[in-house]
């Protein structure tokens, strides 16, 4: 995970402080997002005009955001099981595949799975903080803050939504690594790796 994550290259108390960093960030979000659907409620019950960013934070967890998180997951699924049944496929990219060399096809692939691991970041921060959103909001709501309980059970299924899409997107990268290390493109070669030759 830790190479998925872009973490190999830290120590050990560098990838700790990345997790307590991440982890405060998202409780930090949990707060602000409590505040501003206190806020957006507020001014609605005050006959404010809402934009549709504050209309969404006054309506919280619904329905309407609970559903694209399960779709993401569904067809990540059915991609990840297509990835690890299908041949490697060539980078993307405005050559054609027999245009490139050897060492081109590896070096592409390896941007790919580089890109692939900065969007499954992306993906878990925003579970991350999507489940602090979650607990400082049901904290909040067993101590009474007003507004805190509003669309809870939405929110729990946006979480779970967004978890089985971080889950099915993890699943997909491994799978993409699997093929890289086959043909050899999972680390970068030497500096005699030309077109031809054995991988490393």
């Amino acid at each position: 995970m830790t190479e998925l994550l872009l973490l190999d290259g830290l120590t050990r108390a560098g990838r700790a402080a990345a997790l307590i960093l991440a982890v405060a960030l998202a409780i930090g979000w949990g707060l602000a997002a409590l505040a501003l659907h206190q806020q957006a409620l507020a001014s609605r019950t005050g006959g404010a005009s809402l934009s549709p960013l504050g209309t969404l934070f006054a309506d919280g967890s619904s329905a309407l955001t609970a559903w694209p998180g399960w779709l993401a997951a569904v067809i990540l699924g059915v991609s990840a099981s297509r990835l690890r049944r299908g041949p490697v496929e060539p980078p993307a990219g405005r050559s054609s595949a027999g245009e490139l060399s050897a060492a081109e096809v590896r070096a592409g692939l390896r941007r790919e799975y580089v890109g692939a691991r900065l969007i499954l970041i992306a993906v878990s921060v925003l579970t991350v903080a999507d489940l602090a959103r979650l607990a400082v909001s049901g904290i909040a709501a067993l101590l009474g803050v007003g507004g805190a309980g509003d669309g809870l059970p939405w929110m729990g299924v946006e979480v779970i939504g967004l978890g089985a899409a971080t889950a099915a997107l993890t699943a997909w990268v491994l799978g993409f690594r699997l093929q890289l290390a086959r043909v050899g493109a999972l680390q970068p070669r030497r500096a005699n790796d030309g077109g031809g030759g054995s991988p490393p």
